[in-house]
């Protein structure tokens, strides 16, 4: 009888360790499935890694295609308003890349106001009505405009190619109206770049200044795309820049060409001193 109870015991106790060595087995194959499929966190993780690419791709093709050319001329209407006063021309401009430019403007009655001839390290203002003639470094435009201009930015800005694309490190981006909103930190400027809905141009680009002391803004819409050498070209800009004073400029483009002579030449004066 004895021998019977311990037998009994030893096979309880055998069936009592199996069943805890099964169970332990099978805590550990399924730590080990749950292991082997992502949890929520990382699937979200992946998606926003993936979307960052994604985003990089699109802002680095956007930053990196420019209309190639060797010269261009153009007939273009401009606004201009400040908190003073305001006024429309009519502008002919020829540049050749990399070089020069001359702009010739033309208030009422289609007489000539200004000439102005602009290099990488000058500009040169003619006056023909008092016949005066000025000539500035090139840090005069951005003493005007209050936007540091090099002749590279002025350049890129008259074609319609992006400006202040120095950096693509973005800081954050979301899709609002359909439309990606990209916020980027550059060396000068915080760019917030909005794409049209197909994400292939720049519609809008807002800067502020990275240092806010400055408090200053500059906000340029990109609108009437035309392609030109498989590049989309803006005809119409409205550029409205805050900073000590505000100043709203309108480009609207009426005639233009690409890798043509140069049409709007003007002969500079030697005369006027340096100011």
């Amino acid at each position: 009888m004895r021998n019977l109870k311990n037998s009994l015991c030893l096979i309880l106790v055998l069936l009592t360790a199996a069943c805890a060595n099964v169970k332990k087995v099978q805590v550990i194959q399924d730590a080990l499935a749950v292991k082997v499929l992502p949890d929520a966190a990382a699937l979200a993780e992946k998606a926003r890694l993936d979307s960052l690419l994604m985003v990089k791709g699109i802002v680095t093709n956007i930053a990196n295609t420019k209309i190639g050319f060797s010269s261009m001329n153009a007939k273009l209407k401009i606004d201009y308003e400040t908190s003073k006063n305001k006024d429309s021309y009519i502008a002919n401009l020829s540049i050749q890349k990399d070089s020069c430019m001359y702009i010739t403007i033309r208030g009422a009655m289609g007489v000539i106001g200004l000439k102005a001839f602009i290099n990488k390290d000058s500009i040169v203002l003619i006056f023909p009505l008092s016949k005066k003639t000025e000539r500035h470094p090139l840090s005069y435009l951005q003493e005007v405009i209050k936007i540091p201009l090099s002749y590279q930015t002025i350049e890129d800005l008259v074609v319609g190619n992006p400006i202040f694309m120095d950096s693509i490190d973005i800081i954050s981006y979301k899709v609002m109206n359909e439309r990606l909103q990209v916020s980027l930190m550059g060396k000068l400027f915080k760019n917030l770049m909005i794409l049209s809905e197909d994400n292939s141009k720049l519609v809008e680009l807002k800067l502020d200044d990275v240092d806010i002391a400055k408090h200053r803004t500059c906000d340029i819409n990109y609108s009437e795309h035309t392609l030109v050498k498989n590049i989309q070209f803006p005809l119409n800009r409205t550029i409205s820049i805050n900073a000590q004073t505000k100043l709203d400029i309108g480009m609207e483009f009426k005639e233009f060409n690409f890798d043509e002579p140069l049409k709007y030449t003007f002969t500079i004066p030697k005369t006027g001193k340096r100011k």
